[in-house]
């Protein structure tokens, strides 16, 4: 398949693999993980991790496996915390020969399930595209699918109608002229798109493979997003109006609130932003020229991030850390982080900063983790952090002791701790700071994304 002119208009990252290119292979295949709430996964034939397989996230489609013809062992194993997996998925499938199969991983982790397509592996000729389409979303009704540029579709009929949540339909593939498209996804029998691509140019010779999945991004508008692999890779199409999720957290203790500027003016809901509080906002993509001020008196800029760039489905977390002292010796900066919050029912995410000035003077430190609220060797999942340090830890549900301990402490001495309750699903956010009352705080959020 070719997306090429695709990918470039979306300007997406293609995750390239090498594909086996034997003489004797006539099977092309396809894996694509499109249940939104499940980890990563690994994939197997005949008991082999396949290649460019070994960790594959929602939203992402491999690259085209050349087998060849015959019966195949597939299996979708689930990575989960503590380098453990669990089979999810395993089927025995037969492959004919000179055809693509794509095998979509589909629906809710708790009912995760193949979806098999196939067609024949002669791509379209000519001035021609060949699209396939699977509806993905374990949510959503029937759809029809509108490929028209006309603004008006209240007399066009669709592309493909009454498409149905994981079937494979006798109407597809289907083959068209290449040319200038736009592809509206509408509730069967509606005409309000609930997706709408804006135009899009097919090339001549494109064969794809679009799958509507869930859309769990930040800002997210639609409830889907259309996955688009070719042969060279995938991308990630998202319908126009979507938004880009900003999350501010006051993290500096000695600071007042906060307001957050753009070209100088009060971002609404991002004002009056008190120390120890997360705020999110969806706004436009774009960039933009930010600041944080004092909400008594905007004059008095304690952060600029000009050029700060905000794309559609993204979700970008600003963190202010260090310390005022006064205005004239201020040591504030922001820490910009790119998100992940997608909720995965397999495991709790937990989101860990170090924004402790006083403890990044005293050194490295360890992040500790225990079921019992004591501390050794054993409960450090994190080593090693110094100052604006950060990572993401995917753990198991359940009550945990969280301490920060100095790297090298053998006696284990907690300089902070706190309880966390987390549960399967949950994504969460540790911040470790200073507490103007004196001494260290850990500031646990617990609140959804």
């Amino acid at each position: 398949m070719k997306v090429n002119s695709l990918i470039a208009v979306f300007g997406s990252a293609i995750f390239l693999a090498g594909c086996n290119h034997e003489d004797d292979n006539d099977v092309q295949l396809r894996v694509t993980h499109a249940s939104s709430d499940a980890p990563m996964v690994s994939v197997t034939l005949n008991g082999d991790v396949a290649s460019g397989l070994e960790k594959t996230d929602y939203q992402v489609a491999g690259d085209w496996i050349g087998l060849m013809s015959g019966s195949y062992d597939i299996a979708v194993n689930a990575l989960l915390p503590g380098d453990q997996q669990s089979e999810v998925i395993g089927a025995n499938l037969n492959f004919s020969p000179d055809m693509q199969y794509d095998v979509i991983a589909v629906n809710n982790a708790a009912s995760i399930e193949p979806v098999v397509l196939s067609r024949d592996a002669a791509g379209p000729e000519g001035n021609f595209v060949r699209l396939d389409i699977l509806h993905a979303h374990p949510d959503v009704a029937g759809v029809d699918i509108y490929l028209s540029t006309e603004e008006d579709i209240s007399s066009v009929d669709p592309a493909v109608s009454g498409l149905e949540f994981k079937i494979d339909s006798a109407d597809l593939p289907v083959t068209i002229p290449s040319g200038t498209y736009r592809i509206r996804v509408t509730l069967a029998g509606d005409k309000s798109a609930v997706f709408d691509s804006g135009n899009l140019e097919l090339t001549m010779g494109s064969d794809l493979m679009i799958t509507a999945l869930p859309n769990v991004d930040g800002g997210a508008v639609s409830p889907v997003n259309l996955l688009v692999a070719d042969k060279d890779g995938y991308s990630v199409l998202r319908s126009t109006g979507e938004k880009a999720a900003v999350r501010v957290v006051h993290a500096v203790d000695d600071a007042p609130d906060v307001d957050v500027l753009a070209s100088g003016s009060a971002v609404d809901g991002l004002t009056m932003i008190s120390f120890k509080e997360f705020r999110s906002k969806d706004l436009d993509p774009g960039s933009y020229d930010l600041s944080v001020a004092a909400s008594s008196d905007n004059s008095l800029v304690v952060i600029e991030a000009p050029g700060t760039a905000l794309n559609a489905g993204s979700t970008t977390s600003i963190y202010a850390v260090g310390k005022l002292n006064s205005v004239t010796d201020e040591t504030i900066d922001p820490l910009v982080i790119a998100e992940d919050l997608r909720s995965v029912a397999s495991y709790a995410k937990l989101r860990v900063v170090h924004a402790s000035p006083t403890a990044g003077g005293l050194g490295l430190v360890d992040i500790h983790a225990s079921a019992t609220g004591t501390f050794d060797a054993t409960t450090v999942v994190l080593s090693g952090v110094d100052f604006k340090g950060t990572a993401t830890l995917n753990v198991p549900e359940g009550t945990y002791y969280l301490a920060v301990i100095l790297a090298g402490d053998m006696t284990y001495t907690p300089a902070v701790q706190a309880t966390a309750a987390v549960e399967d699903g949950g994504v969460y956010s540790v911040v470790a700071t200073d507490d103007f009352a004196g001494g260290l705080l850990l500031n646990v959020d617990t609140a959804a994304p």
